[in-house]
């Protein structure tokens, strides 16, 4: 059988908790330096985050939880 899925997953969790899945993974994707031509500087970086992580927080509703999503892809194939 051959199947493909997208399925929204979603939770709950506070801006902390939500920047530091953030940074588990998809912050080595905006912040790779083999990504840009040219060096990323450490100011830039913390500034970055910070941004990051105050977007969270005003996103968080009035139980100071965030409601984060993500779209799985569930495929069977036939390689």
């Amino acid at each position: 059988m051959i199947l493909s899925e997208i399925e929204s997953v979603r939770t709950k969790h506070t801006p902390e908790e939500v920047f530091n899945i953030f940074s588990s993974a998809a912050v080595a994707g905006y912040l790779n330096q083999d990504f840009y031509d040219v060096e990323i500087e450490s100011g830039y970086i913390d500034s970055f985050k910070e941004i990051v992580k105050n977007t969270f927080v005003q996103q968080a509703n009035n139980q100071g939880e965030v409601m984060l999503v993500f779209n799985r892809i569930f495929l069977v194939a036939i390689k």
